[in-house]
């Protein structure tokens, strides 16, 4: 909207004037410090009041098609008015409308503006700095690109993987590391959309529909490190800016924090003090707390345990070394929460060194999405499920990427029973991350439990052969078995050529079920602590062969040792288990019935009445 002569409209609403053109709002001249965010929510309320808007037009239209539930635009909505000094309970700004949406409260006056500031012409830093891989994947992305397709997110980046270019291949890690720290650095500025790409593949760019793609390549050698960087638009390849970094080895968060400040530039936001301050703080100023760190940070991309707790020991050296180092409090969580897993008899003490990092990270800084993310996933271990939904709607309101904790947020949501959300979640993380095979697990799962067996039965498949050497190839051949007995696929079962030994033993016993559970009965008074995913096991074969108590013993086992598994409970197998009165009890002694009351009940499970529900 412009006024006469063509400069842009700006709006007054009771004492607060919108500035379009600077992008910012005041109150009787003096200015208030909105996320670029917030601004954009406020503005888009005042271009429709008094009209009332529903969370999902303000998910489209503010957030883009980034996943945004009701929930986080509630989320953002209260955190605007707090920077408006504005009351929900007696609003004058900022109106919630009942099962409706929101509305700006005052009368909107159109008012001149001034002509915004010329936008600052592109440096003239020639593309032949950057490196030929950079150019060849700028031309990839011009021939996927379209430029009549959909309209990419505003103010979204893919970052691709930096290409190691030192002359000792070990510094392949280095090179991991960069585009990790990068993007944990762009995730810093309010307002951008920043996926994490692995591998460089042209189609996952085309797929997220970013706006632009940030590239590079890491050199290492006698001391100094040379870091080459590119940003061209995703849709035609189009450079839009390019430039080299060289500075001594300790100087390399300078470095990351210099390219992250350049690429805001580039794309005409305007940083507030606070967001500057962020990218520029130095996390540590201890060289080997440094070296170890970004270590341990590359080391986490390997699954196997050996790699696992060698990078917490490497963390936890850094740590020794400088205890306020908030990126390694972070990464520390991080590790432990997956060595949990992997390392099942240890699992109370990785999860009290999970708790212990999260919240350390979060004393020294609470505006950390990661950290807020690692307490959701601790909180869902420990069958927590309202804390942990809180923790990670913290983490998305703070521009959490769709990647890695998107993942265990999608594991909460499948575990109180909402398969669709879970899906979504999923979905969304495939997109950045397609190589997750954890991810990929757990999207075949919840197409299963939709009822979409041919599309989860492609995703078992594909997964299979892209993680089959790993933890994650072993589950999913565990869990497409019991899909296959749910739909009664007796042959595909017999056939899946699975090594677990209760899995083979309880193929060969399909038609002697009494056998079945005499063997069942025994396997789970022999096993002893660490094995809850052998009793999520027992616990499934005996929902099949007609024990529901049994099967609800050895779940319950299971859940109470690690709560991340309570998706297990909405197996077709464990029907007759939820039909139990023990069952619906048991439910409401971990919570989820509260969970349920606070966030919405699943479709398989409605209440009765206030004392009452029923699950099918």
């Amino acid at each position: 909207m412009t006024a006469a002569g063509g400069l842009p409209h700006n709006y007054r609403f009771a004492d607060l004037t919108l500035d379009v053109a600077r992008r910012c709002v005041t109150r009787q001249g003096e200015a208030i410090e909105l996320k670029a965010l917030d601004f954009d929510l406020l503005r888009f309320l005042v271009e429709q009041a008094p009209n009332v808007v529903n969370a999902d037009v303000l998910a489209e239209k503010v957030w883009g098609r980034h996943f945004v539930s009701p929930e986080n635009v509630a989320q953002r909505v209260m955190l605007l008015r707090q920077s408006l000094s504005d009351d929900a309970s007696k609003p004058r700004y900022i109106e919630t409308v009942r099962n409706k949406g929101y509305r700006l409260i005052p009368v909107v006056e159109l008012v001149p503006g001034e002509a915004p500031r010329a936008a600052r012409p592109w440096p003239h830093r020639l593309v032949a700095a950057a490196s030929a891989l950079l150019l060849t994947l700028a031309a990839a992305y011009w021939l996927v690109g379209t430029t009549d397709g959909p309209t990419p997110l505003a103010r979204s980046v893919a970052v691709m993987p930096f290409e190691n270019r030192s002359p000792y291949p070990a510094q392949t890690d280095f090179a991991i590391g960069m585009q990790d720290e990068i993007v944990s650095q762009l995730l810093k500025i309010n307002g951008l959309r920043v996926f994490r790409v692995r591998p460089a593949d042209p189609e996952i760019v085309r797929r997220l529909n970013v706006e632009v793609v940030l590239g590079g390549s890491v050199s290492y050698a006698d001391g100094h490190i040379h870091v080459s960087t590119h940003l061209a638009r995703a849709a035609t390849g189009e450079s839009l800016w390019s430039d080299s970094y060289e500075r001594e080895q300790g100087a390399i968060f300078a470095i990351q924090s210099s390219i992250a400040l350049d690429v805001a530039q580039e794309l005409s936001i305007e940083l507030s003090d606070a967001e500057r301050t962020r990218i520029e703080r130095v996390p540590t100023t201890n060289p080997r707390a440094r070296d170890l760190y970004l270590a341990a940070l590359a080391r986490q991309e390997r699954a196997d345990l050996e790699e696992r707790l060698t990078a917490i020991n490497e963390v936890e050296q850094a740590l020794a070394l400088d205890d306020r180092f908030v990126e390694a409090w972070v990464l520390c969580a991080t590790l432990h929460g997956s060595a949990q897993f992997l390392d099942p008899q240890n699992a109370v003490k990785h999860r009290n060194r999970l708790e212990l990092a999260a919240n350390r990270a979060l004393d020294l800084d609470p505006e950390v999405p990661k950290a807020h993310a690692a307490l959701g996933f601790l909180l869902l271990s420990k069958k927590d499920w309202v804390g942990s939904e809180a923790a990670f709607r913290r983490a998305l309101a703070l521009n959490m990427p769709p990647s890695g904790y998107l993942n265990i947020y999608a594991q909460l949501q499948q575990s109180v029973g909402h398969f669709e959300r879970a899906r979504d979640l999923n979905e969304k993380t495939r997109e950045a991350e397609p190589e997750d095979g954890s991810n990929h697990r757990f999207l075949a799962f919840s197409y299963a439990a939709l009822g979409n067996w041919s599309t989860a039965s492609e995703l078992y498949e594909s997964g299979e052969r892209l993680f089959g050497g790993d933890p994650n190839g072993e589950r999913m051949l565990n869990d497409r078995l019991h899909w296959y007995i749910a739909n009664n696929e007796l042959v595909q079962a017999r056939n899946i050529g699975t090594t677990d030994p209760l899995d083979a033993s309880m193929l060969k016993n399909l038609d002697t079920p009494l056998q079945a559970l005499a063997e069942l009965r025994r396997a789970y008074v022999d096993t002893g602590p660490g094995n809850s995913r052998l009793r999520r096991n027992i616990a499934i074969w005996a929902g099949h062969f007609g024990d529901p108590m049994l099967a609800l013993d050895a779940m319950r086992a299971a859940i109470d040792e690690q709560g991340s598994l309570a998706f297990s409970l909405w197996y077709p197998q464990l029907a007759r288990m939820r039909r139990l009165p023990d069952f619906k009890a048991y439910l409401r002694e971990i919570g989820m019935v509260a969970y349920w009351q606070e966030y919405g009940w699943p479709p398989f499970c409605q209440p009765i009445d206030q004392h009452d529900f029923e699950c099918h």
